[in-house]
């Protein structure tokens, strides 16, 4: 890429946006997972005793932190393909534009009145 000169490629675009079409319900996955698996080790510090209520809390408190790790990363996941795709719109309507541009501009050029040696192109 040249400096000051941007290429686009509306296509590549379009492929990262459906390959991140499932992260948003692969974090819903691991969410659900992570949920199911913690029942596993719920009673593990006891209920009751003091050993509980002095690691319980921390534990509680790390298990929330995760599941709002993972909520928050399919979010982010469902605004960056949002951006990727918003993106990818702006860029193919550019280029059509341009594309449309060019056309009516060789079409003038082209037009009638011209001798067929040429058609007025230089």
């Amino acid at each position: 890429m040249a400096t000051g000169k941007y290429v686009a490629n509306p296509g590549g675009l379009r492929r990262s946006d459906e390959m991140m079409e499932a992260l948003p319900e692969r974090t819903k996955r691991l969410r659900e997972n992570f949920i199911r698996d913690s029942q596993t080790y719920r009673g593990w510090a006891g209920y009751t005793d003091d050993f509980a209520h002095g690691v319980l809390p921390k534990y509680e408190a790390n298990n929330t932190s995760c599941l709002e790790l993972v909520t928050a990363l399919g979010s982010a996941f469902v605004g960056l393909r949002e951006a990727v795709w918003a993106n990818g719109q702006h860029i193919e309507g550019v280029q059509s534009y341009a594309k449309d541009q060019i056309g009516q501009q060789m079409s003038s050029l082209d037009g009638p009145g011209e001798d067929s040696s040429g058609g007025g192109k230089h």
